[in-house]
């Protein structure tokens, strides 16, 4: 028998036993994508660095449009075009205005801008303001974006597309950055073949290396993957022993559950100490983790493919993101259950859900089946007081 901690218990060990990893180095702004910035990243400048229009219109003092409209439209002088990328500031006269473009600087003087709909131009010397606007009205004051000095990425930012146009647009080049983290992966069992193979008999294909790997390339690591270990102890034990003097990180999928051939726990508790064998959790329940000799992490997931990926956005992907020094805030959603959910009375349970028109859409899934991650935005949790959940239930669906 299993003796099982709860996913709360078993997160919070997993956490408290998770040092950050120490090494950092400069990354090139464009070979940072994905790495995780090591230390706050203050603006060196101010943005906008001038102030500058957010429409096509007129330049103007606001004072000079009030109480204008259609049928009496305030009358400016036209003092001229500003154009993109002028040197000098412009100054506005009293009583006048000045075409600015999107983008463009505000001449001195100005307060406010006018957009291009609402003025008329009858070809004399002014223009005609048909709608007021108020100070500060369609401007963006210099700073007003981020100020000199502010923090324009915190610590701990696993870089994202987003993030590089912040950076780029304050001229910062390069960048500190945590070293990446090498995740070993091992599938055991003697039934697997490699996925590229056609099963012969009752072999299947070795689903969850790829798809381990792939998770954790998504989590901007490396993934090295080792070949398929049989149901012998000895075979497990090299393959253990050379992952964790090559990786900073194992995962092992297969093998964690009660039985005669379930060698996994057995080695790992001697390379290390295992905290824990068993969640009470469905699916997940054999899943297991340890800290290896050389301050190693290791985790022991389920072999069904489901099981596996689930359990290790659960457990895994938290552990490894703070080793990365990572800010690791789980991604959920809510929606309304689309149909009535039963579950097992004692036991939480974890479930599989697309997002279709705002309702979270329940994709049960029998033991072996795997089309169900292809379809799947998210899990939901059905604690373990309850024997399921009625439809239009709220819910809150943990993003993959």
């Amino acid at each position: 028998m299993l003796n099982v901690v709860t996913r709360e218990e078993a997160l919070q060990i997993i956490l408290e036993q998770m040092p950050e990893a120490a090494g950092t180095h400069v990354a090139a702004l464009p070979d940072a994508l994905g790495k995780v910035v090591a230390e706050d990243i203050l603006s060196p400048e101010d943005l906008p660095a001038y102030t500058r229009s957010t429409v096509d219109g007129l330049a103007v003092r606001a004072a000079d449009t009030y109480g204008c409209s259609e049928a009496l439209p305030a009358m400016v002088t036209y003092a001229g075009k500003v154009l993109m990328g002028e040197d000098e500031q412009r100054v506005l006269p009293p009583a006048s205005c000045m075409e600015v473009p999107t983008g463009g600087q505000v001449p001195e003087g100005a307060d406010a801008v006018v957009m291009v709909e609402h003025t008329e131009d009858l070809g004399d010397q002014f223009r005609y303001v048909l709608k007021a606007v108020a100070p500060h009205e369609n401007v963006n004051g210099t700073g007003d974006d981020i100020k000199r000095g502010a923090v324009a990425v915190p610590k701990g930012t696993l870089l994202e597309p987003r993030h590089t146009a912040v950076l780029a647009a304050l001229g910062i080049s390069e960048l500190p950055v945590r070293d990446p983290l090498t995740v070993g992966i091992l599938s055991t069992g003697d039934e697997l073949v490699d996925y590229k193979e056609t099963p012969k008999g009752t072999e299947i294909r070795n689903i969850n290396s790829v798809t381990l790997a792939a998770a954790v390339e998504a989590l901007g690591c490396q993934a090295k993957t080792y070949p398929v270990v049989p149901d012998e102890e000895p075979a497990l034990r090299a393959a253990i022993d050379k992952v964790r003097s090559e990786c900073d990180f194992l995962i092992i999928s297969g093998g964690s559950s009660v039985g005669e051939r379930d060698n996994v726990n057995r080695v790992l508790s001697s390379f290390g100490h295992v905290y824990f064998h068993g969640v009470a959790l469905k699916p997940g329940k054999p899943t297991m983790f340890a800290m290896l000799e050389g301050d190693v992490p290791a985790f022991g997931l389920p072999g069904h493919p489901a099981a596996a990926f689930f359990t290790f956005h659960l457990f895994a992907k938290p552990a490894i993101l703070k080793r990365r020094g990572a800010i690791a805030v789980p991604r959920y959603v809510e929606a309304e259950l689309s149909q009535k959910v039963p579950s097992n009375h004692g036991r939480e349970e974890i479930m599989a859900v697309a997002l279709e028109n705002g309702k979270a859409v329940p994709l049960p899934a029998k033991s072996g089946v795997v089309s169900v991650l292809s379809r799947a935005d998210g899990t939901i949790t059905i604690p373990r007081d309850l024997e399921g959940l009625e439809r239009s239930a709220k819910v809150q669906v943990l993003l993959f």
